[in-house]
């Protein structure tokens, strides 16, 4: 158990209804707004036309990242098709930053943990894994890429 947490609670709910301190609390507030703000900021950064990626500045390959902002630039313009042409692979990724980043919040308005921890770090491990697989097939030419 964290510093940021309270002892309250019964036996049974020992991991997941306890309460969260203030500090914690802020501290998911202010995470849980990363991922709409990311979104929201995508097509200004894009439209820019800067280039983001250190990895493929050095090496000419693109990163498991790379066209992030454009995906979600495409994402917040509600352009499903293009997200899914530039990386596959980190929709997933996205898709479970936004869902976390909604229970963050719910965390933090409600003052207690919603869910098993465990349970989010097996479904971002997974998120990982996928999105590896999938730059590893764009690298070597097997999954088409934008």
């Amino acid at each position: 158990m964290g510093p940021c947490v309270s002892n309250e609670g019964s036996e049974g709910d020992a991991g997941r209804y306890q309460r969260l301190q203030p500090l914690e609390r802020r501290w998911r507030a202010g995470i849980s707004l990363l991922t709409p703000a990311a979104i929201a900021l995508a097509p200004t950064v894009a439209a820019l036309g800067v280039p983001l990626c250190a990895f493929r500045a050095l090496t000419d390959v693109p990163c498991p990242l790379c066209g992030g902002t454009r995906i979600c630039a495409a994402l917040a313009q509600g352009d499903l098709s293009v997200a899914l042409q530039l990386n596959p692979g980190l929709l997933p990724v996205l898709g479970l930053a936004a869902v976390h980043s909604l229970l963050l919040m719910a965390e933090a308005l409600l003052g207690r943990h919603l869910v098993e921890p465990r349970g989010f770090l097996r479904a971002w491990q997974l998120a990982g894994v996928f999105l590896m697989g999938t730059w590893l097939l764009r690298i070597l030419g097997l999954w088409p890429s934008a």
